[in-house]
């Protein structure tokens, strides 16, 4: 059987559907992995398939220029923001009013024909391969138009807290067809139109999932890949602090958000040691750290994570997911406002405590450190929700029963519940398409 996923250049909606891929793999399937160009590098650091066909604006630019119209259209009575990045270059500004708004007729016209040469390459791909199946993430929904032309089912993946249908301003993207990139083809679509969705999310903090069938899936941390410290096996000497301040974060906010300092340092005051991961230009820009403070470069969370007793991040789904599974309490200082909307969602289970970063100061960000790091409700709370995840279907039952959508066209709420309480509702035969144990 073949299995089409795609993805957007943004990594970590990639990495979290990364154990979904191997499982298809590992039962014989074929799969591909339909990215953009800046994307290839991390597929095939996967072990999976890259088909560079699809295309959209850079990620970072989008970002940066979201938050300088944020900025711009926020009331100075609403509180200092850091300024931010020029959207195109990157550069510091020192007025929101320095960056050139001429300059985004050329980007809009540049995003617009990326978008809709993305779509077009995508179903000539398809065309040729003819997948069984299509899997996308949430800014790679050329899947959704594969799969309607080619007759073939096609799946939402998440990456955690995010629904099919979201009216929450930063989480409804690309609610409709706004570039008519499907009504191209004769097709009437909008999010309200995806019947099935993978979701990592603990049950306790589902997002909006309209009229789709929700799959839950347990989420499998993946980060990347390196080499094993021989530190990280422990000893673990009194309380660890994980700060991770992620690519995006610096890359979007810059180098100086005084946030970031301001945790690292009352960690370091409060914990015996804290690990810190995060870009190298924003650790430079950092200068002297505390002496128990140990610096590592994009160190995969799976590693760091279970001798820790606290994280402390920049509010991204996937650090939530991480810190979730290994069970530890978690501080977010939410750079973006859909990390807000992931707080307010899951903080009420009491694992988590979510702040506003780029409008607090220093004083809320010790007495949150201090409440959630020593506070033993959090920790009791964070093994609750991670127990909960962990009784999660995995990714090779969710792969077995996709295969079971693609094969039959149709799951029902009864298949979900059969895998969810660990029994089929159907006896299947092994065969060319699919290997799976008889029920």
């Amino acid at each position: 059987m073949r299995i089409l996923f795609t993805v957007s250049n943004w990594a970590g909606h990639y990495m979290c559907m990364v154990p979904l891929a191997w499982a298809f793999r590992a039962a014989g399937h074929e799969v591909r992995v339909a990215c953009p160009s800046q994307q290839v590098q991390g597929v095939i650091s996967t072990g999976l398939m890259p088909v560079s066909v699809l295309d959209a604006a850079d990620m970072m630019e989008s970002a940066r220029l979201a938050y300088w119209s944020l900025a711009i259209n926020t009331p100075p009575q609403s509180g200092e923001m850091p300024l931010p990045l020029h959207p195109f270059t990157g550069e510091a500004l020192d007025s929101v009013r320095d960056f050139d708004t001429g300059m985004l007729s050329d980007f809009w016209k540049k995003t617009i024909t990326a978008v809709q040469r993305s779509f077009d390459n995508a179903v000539d791909f398809a065309a040729s391969w003819r997948p069984d199946l299509v899997v996308h993430d949430i800014m790679a929904i050329e899947g959704a138009l594969v799969g309607v032309l080619n007759n073939v089912p096609s799946v939402y993946y998440g990456p955690g807290f995010i629904g099919t249908v979201e009216t929450e301003p930063g989480l409804n993207l690309m609610a409709g067809d706004p570039l008519s990139c499907f009504e191209k083809y004769g097709v009437d679509w909008t999010r309200r139109d995806i019947r099935y969705a993978v979701d990592p999310s603990p049950d306790a903090a589902v997002p909006p999932m309209g009229d789709a069938l929700r799959i839950p899936i347990r989420y499998h941390p993946y980060n990347g890949n390196q080499d094993v410290d021989p530190w990280l096996l422990g000893p673990v000497r009194g309380k660890r602090v994980c700060v991770v301040w992620g690519n995006s974060a610096t890359g979007v906010f810059g180098e100086r958000l005084p946030a970031l300092r301001q945790a690292v340092e009352t960690a370091a005051q409060l914990a015996a040691e804290v690990v810190l991961t995060a870009a190298l230009s924003e650790v430079d820009a950092m200068g002297s750290l505390p002496p128990n403070v140990r610096v590592l470069r994009n160190c995969p969370l799976e590693l760091i994570l279970p001798g820790c007793d606290l994280l402390i991040h920049h509010g991204s789904a996937n650090c939530l997911m991480n810190g979730i599974v290994t069970g530890i309490p978690q501080l977010s200082l939410a750079l973006n406002y859909d990390g807000q909307i992931y707080g307010r969602r899951l903080d009420p289970q009491g694992a988590t405590k979510t702040l506003p970063a780029l409008m607090i100061g220093a004083e809320e960000i010790d007495k949150a450190i201090a409440e959630v790091l020593f506070d033993h409700r959090y920790r009791r709370r964070a093994a609750e929700l991670s127990a909960a995840v962990a009784a999660a279907p995995t990714a090779v039952q969710v792969a077995d029963l996709l295969v079971t959508l693609a094969r039959t066209g149709e799951l029902t709420a009864g298949d979900v519940a059969g895998l969810v309480a660990g029994r089929g509702q159907h006896h299947r035969e092994i065969t060319r398409d699919t290997v799976s144990e008889v029920r």
